[in-house]
């Protein structure tokens, strides 16, 4: 490899091999090692996570019932029978649950994964931000509105959420461009030069 001593830790000319003190190890293909940012992005969006799953669960449980259900169905059609209104705000209600049950399992899920750094959960992080972001509009929207059912101060913290992951979206984008998912960058250095 060289004609100087190898430093313990020392990556090859060609960024395959790194030195041991006895010899030289192959690296892992796809090896990285985390910079100043990966331990705070990575802590940050699982809290993000877990607090947008608390909140949805707690929205959905405050705002939705089958009461609430029924009355917003009888305004849009007076005309239904009563039996029909019920299971209809039955079915509705316990989707809604399933519903969120599913998210809050997506969101715990990759809240582990990111403060495992897990690859997958950057990538599905990345995702629920993008989506969760689209809140920005609808919950500005909500709130100026006059006629939405949903509660002002759900739509408020809605809207809190949803410009805090447009911030974590952007460094998160930043993050990826600059070093790699959960701002890991690739090992493979080269040797030093000799002097």
């Amino acid at each position: 490899m060289s004609t100087e001593d190898p430093q313990v830790g020392q990556i090859s000319t060609d960024g395959s091999l790194r030195w041991d003190g006895s010899a030289w190890t192959p690296l892992a293909r796809s090896q990285r090692e985390p910079t100043s940012w990966t331990q705070p992005l990575r802590r940050i969006v699982a809290a993000y996570l877990l607090l947008a799953t608390l909140l949805d669960v707690v929205t959905n449980a405050v705002v939705s019932s089958v009461s609430t259900l029924e009355a917003a169905l009888r305004s849009t059609n007076p005309d239904l029978p009563a039996d029909q209104v019920h299971s209809q705000a039955t079915v509705a209600y316990a989707a809604s649950w399933v519903f969120v049950v599913v998210v809050a399992a997506i969101y715990v899920a990759a809240a582990v994964g990111s403060l495992r750094g897990w690859r997958w959960a950057f990538w599905v992080s990345l995702v629920v931000l993008a989506l969760r972001s689209i809140g920005v509009v609808t919950s500005g929207l909500a709130l100026a509105s006059s006629t939405t059912r949903t509660p002002a101060w759900a739509s408020a913290m809605d809207l809190a959420l949803a410009v805090v992951a447009v911030a974590l979206l952007v460094w998160l984008v930043i993050a990826a461009a600059r070093f790699g998912p959960w701002a890991m960058r690739r090992s493979g250095g080269r040797l030093p030069a000799p002097r």
